[in-house]
């Protein structure tokens, strides 16, 4: 009873590696034996034997099965197996229970989705204030064209009535200079009576003057005298016509595009290819605007009446009709 005790108390003190070699010896078995019977090789019985169970370039997993199955062959317990470590990590149970933590890629990924939507509303509120800001400097400028039309038309028809009263005043010089001709007509009425009074003495002779007679040459002298005014009057006009001084037609440069204002001013706006802005502002009269090397140009007048416009050298015919001028040039 005593040497059953002796002989577990020496077991439990032996290594798991020891009791196999222990066990194996018993049975008389060789390492070739049990490599034969166990189909295990050779090296890893002796590895397991001198307490070795982290194997180089074996699993875990297949070296707890080396043992087991030697464990099985020399019918030793099976809870020696559990007794040793393998290489593997154990995890404590208390470990185990906690609640493992959820990645942060779920939430990196949120992170990024808002700041894309960010981003595209931002870009899209940009435009839209872009886009409105547009549209409202277009009305203001369609205002302004509309208050400065009605305004470029009163200076429009003031400037017609002075000139209108200007050129009145050499109208009425030849009706001044007519009694030169009345003058004239005198002269030759009076010439006509001395001829009269030579030719009646001889009709006396020959017949007696009756009453119409006389009527019909006071109608011929009056007749001739018209005749004469009208004449001398067409004489004086034609050389007058002859001394005043021919207008200069106006001089048109090269320029691809001119542009002059010759009424009191007109609000202009010009672009070019692509919606290129090229001038726009309120232009007074005397200035000239030229542009070139443009192949298209739209044009924004706002008071067609005091501006006039050239294109290649000839001047483009504008619209006076009360309202804003829009011309895309070339003509379609």
């Amino acid at each position: 009873m005593t040497e059953s005790v002796n002989s577990t108390q020496a077991g439990t003190a032996l290594s798991l590696g020891q009791q196999l070699k222990a066990a194996r010896e018993a049975l008389n078995l060789s390492i070739t034996d049990v490599a034969q019977k166990t189909n295990l090789k050779k090296s890893h019985i002796e590895s397991l034997e001198n307490d070795i169970f982290i194997l180089q370039n074996v699993a875990p997993t297949f070296v707890r099965g080396y043992v087991r199955n030697y464990v099985k062959f020399l019918r030793l317990p099976e809870s020696l197996i559990s007794s040793v470590n393998y290489g593997e990590v154990t995890i404590p149970k208390e470990v185990t229970k906690v609640s493992s933590v959820k990645p942060s890629s779920n939430s990196q990924g949120k992170t990024l989705k808002y700041l894309t939507v960010l981003v595209l509303l931002a870009a899209l509120g940009m435009t839209l204030l872009w886009w409105w800001q547009g549209y409202q400097k277009e009305q203001e400028n369609r205002e302004q064209f509309v208050s400065s039309a009605p305004v470029a038309e009163v200076a429009n028809t003031a400037t017609n009535n002075d000139a209108s009263a200007q050129t009145s005043v050499p109208v009425q010089q030849p009706i001044q200079v007519s009694e030169q001709p009345a003058q004239v007509a005198e002269t030759v009425v009076a010439a006509e009576p001395a001829l009269t009074e030579k030719v009646e003495p001889t009709q006396a002779a020959s017949s007696p003057v009756t009453q119409e007679d006389v009527k019909v040459v006071e109608e011929v002298k009056q007749a001739d005298a018209t005749t004469a005014q009208v004449e001398a009057v067409n004489v004086l006009q034609q050389s007058q016509s002859e001394q005043a001084p021919t207008e200069q037609p106006v001089a048109v440069t090269n320029d691809e595009l001119r542009i002059e204002i010759t009424g009191s001013q007109s609000w202009i706006t010009v672009r070019g290819a692509k919606n290129k802005r090229l001038a726009e502002k309120l232009y007074n009269n005397g200035e000239t605007l030229s542009f070139n090397e443009n192949e298209q140009y739209r044009l924004t007048i706002g008071a067609p009446a005091n501006v006039k416009v050239y294109y290649k050298g000839q001047e483009v015919p504008l619209k006076i009709d009360g309202r804003v001028a829009r011309i895309r040039l070339p003509l379609q």
